[in-house]
Order: structure tokens, then C-alpha cells, then sequence
């Protein structure tokens, strides 16, 4: 690590002096004679993290006014003020400058070393923690695959959420998207990263068994139990806890779940103990607990303790650009998995029919579906014949009512009894290809197969507002053109 420091110091004689003593400690030093040259200076370089100001006894009020623009902009660089000892005012000065350190000239060099160690070992754990979280963010992150906006976008609200120590969250989002793995990614880049990441399914676990898998038990609780069981939630001590489907909970012990989030104590069943457990709560769920609220099946002040912070995970049909890296970093590890003799390679084509599909079972279906084309794999590539996707995607809730199918080359459609003109079946189609992907443009434009300005272009032409294709459509407005199977 390169410890930079910018010396500020009308006197030559007094500048080369400090200059030397601050090389004997290790720093690079760039020197200069005003306050006002410093941003000509550092342009190129980059501010130095510490800067010393030898303050002259007549000081110009221009010069101190350009070092205070100067710091606005460098806060997180730190100031060493030198100055006169009978100085009036030296003190408001420090503070109008938001020094860091002072010393009176003539200084002692012995302060000046004591006080530049100090900063060098601030500056070195600052960067030895920053590199741990970037370490960390890089590991966690390891496990989702996804560079579209979107998924960017999920991972940086993660990463503060991280940041905090024990703020609830609420991770939702359809069937297959990764919620768990962005769950243990939270986990992972957390100050937490070294305790335990537990996961429960509350879904796959009977309702009056989950307590005492909750919370534990003591021995004699009831007939089976001849010893004392320690519950999930004291073996997550000091690291995180994930439960999955949380809406599958029963309501009575929604009442338990609320009273720990409160007091971060348990009482194992049939115990007389209070046991304090530090825990942070990842609660996911693919149900509308809002619905579930209105029915009384789930607690409005456990729903609100939870979602403290909501993060949701979009559907892999809203993510397109992510299909491709998933599918080749899965078939390569399915490669290696199955002892393939190379890694099997996705030609374009296939990746061009996945990025078409609609994906209901999202990112698990076509981790599902890669792995069983890796498998039977024998040439060394998969080709569109190797995916075996329906041929007719339903799209999002089973709206859409136009399919496509090619058959040598040629395409059956079709039209209505009165005919149709040429761009009132290009209209059509658009339409519903927006109602299938739920207005969603830049998939509309994959689907048929033009770039997303062009399909721009095109909407503005026949005059389609994409939210309200879908509507139309839903209502009877539009007719679209039915293509054949």
C-alpha cells in the first residue's frame, strides 16, 4: 500500500524538511507552496489520503477559502494542520477546515511520526476491511448468476441489507427464482458469514412438529422425547436463519415466531428457561400474505416485523440476458459432474430458443433442463433438438393466444373471414406477443426475433402502447391472428 501525502508550505526550507521526515516514515509526498494549486495537482493522481498545512501567520483569506472548496469535495482525505503557536483563531480555523490532527511550529518530530503511524494504520485496516467485504460480496455473489439490470439491482439493495446486523428480511418471488441462494448471499456478506446459515422449509415440516423444530424441546416433553433437543433456531446462534414458505406457518405459533423477533429469546417446549439467541431472520414466501392477512391465515404485525426490507426476486422471463451465462455455467458444470470428456458447449441456436421460452419454473426448470441435455448429450453440443420445451408457451396466467411453429421453412396462418391487411396482422402479432411476455419489450422483440428499437419503431406506427396491448387483448379489443400449430 503506497501511503501518499500532499505538503502544503509557503517556507522552502521548512517544506524540504518536513518532506524528509515524512519519506523517513514511509510516505510518497508531493509538495506544494498554496492551497490554491492543490486541484491542478492532484488531478491526475487522485487525492493523497492525508494532507499537511503549514498555516502562514498571514495567511490569505482566497487561499483558505480555496482549501475549504477543496475538502468539500476530499472529505475522506485527513487534515494536519501546522500552526504559528500564537495564532489567533487557530482553533475555529481546525474546525472551519475539519482538520483531523494539529501541531504547534515548531513541531516535534516525535509527534508528527506518532501521529502519521496512526494514520497509516487507519488507512491499512480500512483497506484490509474493504477488501474483506469486497472478498465476501465477490464469494456470496458467487452463487447467482445474473448481470441484467435487474438482478444488479437486487444484489446491491442485498449487499446493504447485508451491511446491517440484524435487520429482518423478506425475499419473495416466484417458484425456482433463488431464494434461498440469495438468502445464504446475504448471509455470506454479512459481519454474520462466520456462524451458521441454516435453512428450513416450513412447507415440507408438519405443522405440530415445527415448534419444537423451531425452539426445541426438553426431555419428557412428551412420550418420545428422552433427551433434551436443541431447536434450529439456538443452533443458528450468531449466524442466520432462512425460512422458506413462512406463510405456511401455523398461526398459533406466527404468535411465537413475533415474540421472538422481539425479544431474540426462545423457550424450548415444555422448558421454564429463557435462552437469549442472536439470530438474524430471512423469511421468503411465493404466496400473497397480503391475501393471507384478509383471510386471517397469517399476523399483520408478524408480516410487518418481517418485512422490515423486501427484496424481490423477478421471474427469469424478466431477465433474459441472464439466460445465457446460466445455462453455460451450469452446462459446464454438469460437464464435469457427469466426467464429460469436454465440456458440453450450448450452439446458438439453443441459446437463442431458450432466451424465447417463457420459463414458468424459472431459473430451478432450467437448471433441470440443461443438466438432462448435458446428460444425454453425444456430439459434444446441445442444438434446439435437445431441449425438449413445449411448442407452444402458454406465456404469464395463460393469456396469449398467438403460437408459432416452423415447418420447412413456411408458417400456416389464420385470417379472419373478412381478411386482414398486412399491417393489421403485423399489428396483431405484436399484440400478442406483448400480451404473452406481459408488456415486457425487450423479450416482445426477442420473441420476434427483431432488435428492440425496431419493434419501437413498429409500436409507434400502428400506435400500441405495450401495458395497454396486454388489457385490449384481455378485453376483446384487439383480435389478434392466430397462428397454427
Amino acid at each position: 500500500m503506497t501511503l501518499k501525502i500532499a505538503i502544503i508550505c509557503r517556507d522552502a526550507d521548512y517544506s524540504r524538511a518536513l518532506s524528509a521526515e515524512c519519506k523517513e516514515s514511509g510516505w510518497a509526498v508531493t509538495t506544494l507552496s498554496c492551497a490554491a494549486d492543490l486541484p491542478a495537482r492532484i488531478r491526475l493522481s487522485g487525492a493523497p489520503p492525508v494532507l499537511l498545512f503549514v498555516v502562514p501567520r498571514d495567511a490569505p483569506e482566497e487561499e483558505l477559502a480555496a482549501l475549504e472548496n477543496w475538502r468539500r469535495d476530499n472529505a475522506k482525505t485527513q487534515l494536519l494542520l501546522l500552526l504559528p503557536q500564537d495564532l489567533p483563531g487557530g482553533d475555529r480555523l481546525a474546525l472551519r477546515l475539519k482538520a483531523r490532527h494539529s501541531l504547534f511550529v515548531p513541531h516535534d518530530a516525535g509527534d508528527l511520526r506518532n501521529i502519521l503511524a496512526g494514520i497509516a494504520q487507519g488507512l491499512g485496516k480500512r483497506r484490509q476491511d474493504e477488501a474483506l467485504r469486497q472478498r465476501r460480496e465477490t464469494d456470496a455473489a458467487g452463487g447467482i448468476i445474473g448481470k441484467s439490470r435487474a438482478m444488479r439491482e437486487v444484489m446491491q439493495l442485498a449487499a446493504k441489507v447485508a451491511a446491517s446486523e440484524s435487520t429482518s428480511v423478506m425475499i419473495s418471488g416466484e417458484n425456482g427464482t433463488g431464494k434461498g441462494a440469495l438468502a445464504e448471499a446475504i448471509h455470506r456478506m454479512s459481519d454474520r458469514s462466520a456462524g451458521p446459515f441454516i435453512e428450513v422449509n416450513c412447507a415440507a415440516i408438519p405443522g405440530g412438529l415445527l415448534e419444537s423444530e423451531f425452539f426445541g424441546y426438553e426431555k419428557g416433553a412428551f412420550t418420545d422425547a428422552k433427551r433434551r433437543k436443541t431447536g434450529l433456531f439456538e443452533c443458528a446462534d450468531g449466524g442466520s436463519i432462512f425460512l422458506d414458505e413462512v406463510g405456511e406457518i401455523d398461526y398459533n405459533l406466527q404468535a411465537k415466531l413475533l415474540k421472538f423477533l422481539d425479544t431474540h429469546t426462545i423457550r424450548r417446549v415444555s422448558g421454564t428457561e429463557f435462552l437469549p439467541v442472536d439470530v438474524r431472520v430471512l423469511a421468503a414466501t411465493n404466496r400473497n400474505l397480503h391475501e393471507d392477512i384478509k383471510a386471517g391465515r397469517f399476523r399483520v404485525d408478524l408480516f410487518y416485523r418481517l418485512n422490515v426490507v423486501e427484496i424481490v426476486l423477478p421471474p427469469l422471463r424478466e431477465r433474459v440476458a441472464d439466460i445465457r451465462p446460466i445455462a453455460e455455467e451450469y452446462a459446464r458444470r454438469f460437464s464435469r459432474r457427469l466426467k464429460k470428456k469436454n465440456d458440453v458447449q450450448l450452439s446458438a441456436e439453443a441459446i437463442h430458443t431458450l432466451e424465447r421460452y417463457h420459463w414458468p419454473g424459472n431459473i430451478r426448470e432450467l437448471i433441470n433442463l440443461i443438466e438432462r441435455a448435458v446428460l444425454l448429450s453425444t456430439g459434444g453440443e446441445i442444438g434446439p433438438a435437445d431441449l425438449p420445451l413445449p411448442a407452444a408457451d402458454a406465456g404469464e396466467g395463460g393469456e396469449t393466444t398467438c403460437s408459432l411453429r416452423k415447418e420447412s421453412g413456411r408458417m400456416s396462418i389464420d385470417l379472419p373471414p373478412q381478411g386482414a391487411t398486412l399491417d393489421e396482422v403485423e399489428a396483431a402479432l405484436i399484440v400478442a406477443t406483448l400480451a404473452r411476455t406481459g408488456g415486457n419489450i425487450t423479450r416482445a422483440a426477442g420473441l420476434l426475433g427483431v432488435e428492440r428499437g425496431t419493434l419501437r419503431y413498429k409500436m409507434k406506427k400502428h400506435g400500441i402502447d405495450a401495458r395497454a396491448a396486454k388489457e385490449k387483448l384481455q378485453t376483446g379489443e384487439y383480435e389478434p391472428v392466430t397462428v397454427n400449430d
